[in-house]
């Protein structure tokens, strides 16, 4: 079987165009409107990308679900399923080209913007879910193919907080807002770092507004970590992470950041955000300091 990669190889590189990211997902688009979404991504300036459909024609094609369980030691584990796609199924493929390795780093925002932006002009089925990525080059006509992230995050592998001195069975809860939990519960459920952050952060902004007093929730951040809770340390740290939002929601920057430690920082802020006074509150105080202090988000405060 020709490598599928042969035709997007050789239409590209005589222009100049050496490394490539592919995405397919599944979709009900025709191909009669092929020329209809070329045409509205060459007019919004979405350049240099190849698009099609694929359709597989017999059972060979298939995709890998990754499956997470837990030993009864604690430990992670994730395993890799395949998972036969349809014959006769309707997928769109679209390849962003690039000029060299460089350009092609980072691309995965581009890839989020160009797919959104189609889903909201036509429709969503149009690129509905995501079933394959390729990455590959000139030099490496294979490449490097997936179809869902399998690795365990650092949430799966977190220690539980199954602490005696308080009890932690003992700590008191504030209400959560129902908005707040549908947001951590998609949060945890992604595979990027950085979609995790957008998803608690929001999550968080919807905690902190309904905490008592006046002002808007910068100032009630600031009042909560600094003034109720005494903190410093973790006042200047969610003030870090809000600059970090900024940088991502406002600039569209994401690329400089280790969005990784950033969760893990703002997941610490969240816990104490909903938690009444208590000394199992104080117990996350001192070991959220702790953690500051030995480095966390110190690579994003000297960047």
């Amino acid at each position: 079987m020709e490598n599928p990669h042969i035709r997007i190889i050789n239409e590209w590189a005589p222009r100049g165009f050496s490394h490539f990211e592919e995405r397919i997902w599944s979709s009900s688009l025709q191909r009669a409107d092929l020329p209809k979404i070329r045409h509205f991504l060459e007019a919004s300036r979405f350049e240099n990308i190849d698009v099609s459909l694929v359709i597989p024609q017999d059972g060979s094609a298939s995709r890998i679900r990754w499956f997470r369980h837990y030993q009864p030691s604690g430990q992670c584990i994730s395993m890799g399923n395949p998972v036969s796609i349809p014959i006769g199924s309707n997928n769109l493929k679209l390849t962003f080209c690039y000029k060299d390795i460089e350009a092609a780093k980072g691309s995965r925002s581009l890839v989020i913007v160009v797919a959104n932006a189609l889903r909201m002009i036509f429709g969503v089925p149009v690129a509905r879910e995501l079933v394959f990525e390729s990455h590959f080059s000139v030099d490496d006509t294979d490449g490097k193919t997936s179809s869902e992230l399998g690795y365990a995050s650092q949430f799966d592998n977190q220690n539980l907080n199954m602490f005696a001195d308080p009890p932690i069975e003992d700590a008191a809860l504030m209400p959560i807002p129902e908005e707040a939990a549908i947001l951590l519960d998609k949060a945890f459920a992604q595979a990027y770092p950085d979609e995790q952050f957008i998803l608690l952060w929001l999550a968080f902004e919807t905690i902190i507004h309904l905490h008592p007093g006046m002002g808007n929730n910068g100032e009630k951040r600031k009042r909560f970590f600094k003034e109720e809770l005494g903190s410093d340390v973790a006042n200047a740290e969610v003030f870090r992470l809000f600059n970090l939002r900024s940088t991502a929601f406002k600039e569209g920057r994401f690329s400089d950041a280790n969005f990784g430690q950033a969760c893990w920082s703002l997941y610490a802020a969240i816990q104490l955000a909903i938690m009444k006074d208590c000394p199992q509150r104080r117990a996350f105080l001192a070991a959220y300091e702790l953690s500051l202090a030995q480095g966390v988000g110190a690579a994003e405060r000297d960047a």
